[in-house]
């Protein structure tokens, strides 16, 4: 006797998201200019008063499109949703979703009376200086969410790419995202500022440092200048910081830098690299890879020699 096939296991999926969002204000945003007076700082909050809103709809398309309400929901794609399986058993659109979600027809084509992208309040989203918070699990706030995006000249979807356009007026901040953001730049900063109190615990490992970076140092230095120049570059960048100290030829850079201060290599520009006879070895990394070859170790010698008694005039 055959056996009984197994009942193909069903896959539901969804329409909706399991996250929350914000949508905040882009407040140096060039668009705000017009609610600005003359003299006024663009910098500043743009809500200059708590009664501005702004009124978000899904966009019209242009003429040469044929105008008509842009259409931002999927009528074609199946899915099939747990919810709605007796009464469609066949999966259902986007676009069918939501009409069942809102009771509500969302054909774009429809007279201005009847449109609900038009003439229905939750076809617009209308945001004040607090901005608004979407649960995008719930049907209607993933509707919002999606016509705030199909506002794509004046909504940023990311906290990112605000500054990109200077028409954006709002922008979705995924809170997650930017906590993961901000705990990896606080963890980037914790190590560097770990990786300074060790650079900086002696002169000596300080002003390897500055050479690091192809700098030298000057005469009249003071320790805390040093540190000082240190922690410049710590708080500017702090992981570029941690790439320049956890180089693998961190060693080497400062001695190409010691090397060009004791006369035995000679920088040209800012790039290019000579022997102190004229013989050519390229930029920072070919000069390095020179030292390094077992070849040129004579060579070698011959510059530490010279690096040591500029060390100790």
């Amino acid at each position: 006797m055959a056996k009984t096939a197994e009942k193909e296991k069903v896959v539901y999926g969804t329409f909706l998201q399991d996250r929350v969002v914000s949508i905040k204000p882009v407040e140096s945003s060039g668009k705000w200019s017009n609610l600005l007076v003359k003299g006024q700082d663009k910098q500043r909050d743009p809500f200059l008063y708590n009664k501005v809103k702004r009124s978000y709809q899904v966009p019209l398309n242009s003429q040469t499109r044929g105008g008509g309400v842009k259409v931002i929901l999927d009528d074609q794609h199946r899915v099939k949703i747990e919810k709605y399986k007796e009464s469609y058993p066949n999966g259902m659109t986007q676009k069918e979703f939501f009409e069942t979600e809102l009771g509500a027809n969302l054909n774009t084509t429809l007279k201005t009376d009847d449109n609900f992208w038009r003439s229905d309040r939750r076809g617009r989203v209308i945001l004040t200086k607090e901005g608004a918070t979407l649960t995008l699990s719930r049907s209607l706030d993933m509707l919002k969410y999606l016509i705030l995006l199909s506002n794509k000249m004046l909504v940023s979807p990311s906290y990112d790419e605000r500054i990109l356009k200077a028409t954006y007026e709002f922008m979705v901040v995924d809170e997650d995202k930017v906590t993961v953001k901000k705990l990896a730049e606080a963890t980037v900063k914790a190590d560097a500022f770990v990786k300074f109190a060790e650079i900086t615990n002696s002169k000596a490992s300080i002003t390897g440092f500055i050479k690091s970076l192809g700098r030298t140092i000057p005469a009249t230095a003071s320790l805390d200048w040093l540190k000082s120049e240190v922690l410049n570059v710590v708080e500017k960048d702090p992981k570029y910081f941690l790439e320049i100290v956890n180089h693998p030829q961190y060693k080497d850079r400062i001695f190409v830098q010691e090397a060009t201060e004791a006369g035995a290599i000679i920088r040209k520009g800012n790039k290019r690299y000579t022997l102190d006879n004229g013989s050519e070895l390229g930029d920072l990394t070919d000069t390095i890879m020179f030292l390094s070859n077992p070849d040129n170790q004579e060579v070698k010698m011959r510059i530490k020699a010279k690096v040591d008694l500029k060390k100790r005039k």
